[in-house]
């Protein structure tokens, strides 16, 4: 299946085009402090898009905007060309792992248990989950490498097998966009690079739109669509741009300069 992966910056541009988010002069504040400042862009069915950008230059707001989690302030943001704040059922259909940060692993579950969790958006959170979900969750952790440890307790798994149960607990409501925080976290260079691998094979199969956030921006290089920097304002780097060396200098200062900088140093070292 073909798809037409241009970042479309233009607010006007997404018109008639099947976007899967867009955002419009969105402008996101915490105080007196500006997060997120005229945000306009949108992604169309298909892309893997990769987030870069420092700490605190707004990645994770995006996401929470794009989510539904943080209110709207100023602008306008559709998903599956529906307003953010009336998407109801379709919600379902958007997938999100947050930082592993802000997930408490010691919490007595399986692996099984935190997929099932998945299920509770479908079925209503006090209903009983008919054994369909668990026969899927259980298909679920086999096609994402972990199947044989469905009844081992979080806790007790390395980094990469917890990130591939939440994964599949994220792909239990069948998503057609997929929001990823910093997935590779804690991870090496080789366990990132399989974990990439992994997620662009997964978006293949399951056809799905993934917005990642990374700090990684090697990695990302090879498997991403778009990279967009995101420091308050968001600028946006094709892939060719990026793996062509061409240095964008004075607009953003983020990982994708700190990249550059080291590319430039190897090739005269």
């Amino acid at each position: 299946m073909s798809h037409d992966h241009t970042i479309h910056e233009d607010p006007g541009a997404c018109a008639g085009v099947s976007a899967v988010v867009s955002m419009r002069h969105v402008t996101f504040c915490r105080g007196s402090t500006v997060i997120l400042e005229d945000v306009s862009f949108c992604v169309h069915e298909g892309a893997f898009v990769g987030l870069i950008g420092p700490n605190g230059g707004g990645k994770t707001t995006l996401l929470r905007l794009v989510i539904g989690s943080l209110p709207l302030q100023t602008g306008e943001i559709e998903v599956f060309q529906t307003p953010v704040q009336r998407l109801g059922r379709l919600r379902t259909k958007i997938g999100y792992l947050p930082q592993r940060t802000a997930m408490d692993i010691e919490f007595p579950a399986t692996a099984l248990d935190v997929v099932l969790m998945g299920a509770a958006a479908r079925v209503g959170l006090l209903r009983r989950i008919p054994s369909s979900m668990h026969d899927r969750a259980r298909q679920l952790l086999s096609r994402v490498g972990v199947g044989a440890l469905a009844d081992r307790p979080i806790g007790r798994m390395s980094g990469g097998q917890q990130q591939r149960v939440f994964i599949a607990r994220a792909l239990m409501s069948e998503p057609k966009l997929l929001l990823l925080d910093e997935p590779t976290a804690g991870l090496d260079s080789t366990g990132q690079q399989q974990f990439l691998h992994f997620l662009r094979e997964l978006q293949q199969e399951f056809q799905l739109t993934v917005l990642m956030v990374s700090h990684d921006v090697g990695q990302l290089a090879h498997y991403s669509d778009q990279i967009a920097c995101i420091n308050r304002r968001v600028h946006w780097h094709d892939q060719s741009s990026l793996l062509n060396e061409e240095i964008i200098r004075g607009v953003y200062a983020c990982e994708l300069d700190a990249y550059h900088e080291r590319i430039r140093e190897l090739s005269q070292s």
